[in-house]
């Protein structure tokens, strides 16, 4: 073979490899175009998908406890998980009067009103900690202690600082409810406190479930809601017991609930003088600041005595720090 004939050879054999790859890339780029197509479609799905949760999770969060609702979107709920019987404080409210005032106001005035009413109260119980256990009409539910609990002396004082910035929240609105809703008297809440232990958890069937607390200690609290007087804060004895400290009560007043086998020793809250109290809990030490009437020879006092234990602490971290050179001697 002449060295042209193999010189053509070689070049078809070059032209067919090069066919070959052309049709290769042609190929690769198609598939390329193809994964890039799916996978945008993929992405815009999992966006719709997201957007999609993300509505059904808002809508959740409206039916469902701040709390059982973030256990829920953690996975930390189980559901499986039977009641528990814990010590909790439970709270119940309900405005005075409201059948009465509902007959003067028009059905569409009343909803707004309660959507409203209802929104304010539930952004307190949320900001100092409490499971919204459910609203029936103008009533409302919380309890403390679960599904997360400080101690039952601060889940007790957290409910009733709650119950006493409701009614202070309460009242600040008065002019303005009269004015947007047309209500013919002043808005009163009464509120029943109670501590006791219930079962709380998940009740149902296989097929629907209820987060709640069920158990004496809430029949009592809901009682004392009904014998509470118009603006009235009332608390059973075990409550008081915890947060006797803290705040300041009404001589005790025995009553005789509906339903309950025992007579029922309660007290109200007086809002003027635990308003001025300041208080701090720890886990080994309580205190109690009332500045109504505190003077500076009390403020000095007080100095003293916490910088006592400050510097005493300050001393001891430095003898434990390698940096300190009194550390080295004693090395």
């Amino acid at each position: 073979m002449s060295d042209l004939e193999q010189e053509i050879k070689q070049l078809k054999k070059e032209n067919k490899k090069l066919s070959l790859e052309s049709k290769l890339r042609k190929s690769m780029a198609v598939e390329l175009d193809r994964q890039k197509e799916l996978l945008r479609q993929a992405t815009e799905e999992v966006e719709a998908q997201k957007e999609k949760i993300e509505g059904i999770s808002l809508k959740l969060s409206r039916y469902l406890p701040v709390q059982l609702y973030e256990q829920i979107f953690s996975g930390s709920l189980d559901i499986h998980k039977k009641s528990e019987r814990k010590k909790l404080t439970i709270f119940f409210s309900d405005i005075a009067d409201f059948t009465s005032i509902s007959e003067q106001i028009e059905a569409e005035e009343i909803s707004e009103f309660l959507s409203f009413y209802l929104t304010e109260m539930s952004a307190i119980a949320e900001k100092f900690g409490g499971t919204i256990d459910k609203f029936i009409g103008d009533a409302i539910m919380i309890f403390f202690g679960d599904p997360h609990s400080e101690g039952e002396v601060q889940d007790a004082k957290n409910c009733l600082d709650m119950a006493i910035e409701m009614q202070i929240r309460i009242a600040a609105l008065q002019p303005y409810i009269r004015r947007e809703f047309g209500f013919p008297v002043d808005l009163n809440v009464r509120v029943g406190i109670n501590t006791g232990f219930c079962n709380v958890g998940n009740f149902g069937s296989t097929s629907r479930l209820d987060y709640t607390a069920i158990g004496r200690a809430i029949n009592v609290a809901s009682r004392l809601e009904s014998e509470a007087q118009s603006g009235e804060v009332l608390v059973s004895e075990n409550t008081k017991i915890l947060v006797e400290d803290f705040f300041e009560f009404s001589s005790e007043r025995v009553v005789h609930p509906k339903g309950v086998p025992h007579p029922v020793s309660c007290y109200g809250v007086s809002y003027e003088t635990s308003l001025n109290r300041e208080s701090i809990l720890g886990e080994c030490f309580k205190l109690v600041i009332n500045d109504t009437n505190l003077t500076e020879n009390d403020l000095d006092r007080l100095k003293a005595f916490l910088s006592k234990y400050a510097d005493g602490a300050e001393t001891e971290r430095k003898s434990e720090d390698p940096a300190d050179p009194r550390a080295e001697s004693r090395s």
